[in-house]
């Protein structure tokens, strides 16, 4: 016997296949279109993420080199502050040491000026021995030249001026005048030769007191450094020389031309 599907039994298969249609749909996930739109954002996610790293690498980059620019700054401030003190300080040296040139001419120009004032007043033992004092002074003036011009030219006029006014008042004076020379000094052999002449070592000892070298077993006695080279100006070594028991020469010098007193 055959059996008919009623129209109402059509109607609820109908409607079971659709809903079990529409279950094993809902089973299968989010749609392709969803699926896309998540990875389009997940993608953008990433980009945003490098992006975001990558500025904050150049921003700590940055940061870096205006830490290092200011150290830089700041060190290129001392140094520059540092030489300015050293030029500052070689400035005033220089301007000091312009000053004391200054007042070093001065004096040498005065020293002389005053000893060719002497000169000109024929006070002529006191001119010599300004002279002298002068070269002492002032070795490196420019005007040592004309001391020593005046100096050889009144070793030979001083002398007899003063012994020429030795006899004629006090006949001692000369040797007075040579002996506080000597302890002064500014004394030259050939001041020293009227003084010495035949004088014993006990009285050379006594005059001049201890000498500082003994030449030739007690034959000779130097005085170092005591007194002046006229031809120089500077200090020179006197060597008294005896014969017998009297003086006979006097040298500048070990190797000095003897003069005899």
């Amino acid at each position: 016997m055959h059996c008919r599907c009623s129209p109402c039994a059509s109607v609820v298969l109908i409607l079971a296949l659709s809903g079990l249609s529409s279950g094993c749909h809902k089973e299968k996930g989010p749609s392709p279109e969803a699926q896309i739109e998540q990875l389009q954002t997940s993608a953008e996610l990433d980009r945003t993420k490098k992006k975001l790293a990558a500025t904050e690498k150049e921003k700590t980059a940055k940061d870096d080199a205006i830490v290092l620019a200011k150290e830089e700054a700041e060190k290129a401030k001392k140094d520059a502050a540092e030489k300015d003190k050293v030029i500052a300080d070689k400035d005033a040296k220089i301007k000091a040491l312009d000053a004391e040139l200054t007042e070093l001419k001065k004096r040498d120009v005065f020293a002389y000026a005053e000893a060719s004032r002497f000169h000109q007043q024929n006070l002529n033992t006191s001119a010599l021995d300004r002279y002298r004092q002068f070269i002492v002074t002032y070795p490196t003036s420019p005007l040592v030249a004309d001391a020593n011009r005046a100096i050889a030219e009144l070793n030979v006029t001083a002398p007899k001026e003063a012994r020429a006014r030795a006899v004629a008042g006090d006949p001692y004076a000369a040797e007075r005048a040579a002996l506080k020379k000597f302890n002064d000094g500014w004394a030259t052999a050939e001041d020293l030769a009227p003084l010495l002449k035949q004088k014993t070592v006990a009285d050379v000892v006594k005059l001049l007191g201890s000498p500082n070298k003994i030449f030739r077993d007690g034959k000779e006695l130097g005085y170092v450094d005591r007194v002046v080279d006229p031809e120089t100006g500077g200090r020179a070594t006197l060597v008294i020389g005896f014969e017998g028991d009297r003086v006979a020469t006097l040298r500048l010098g070990y190797l000095g031309k003897p003069i005899r007193p």
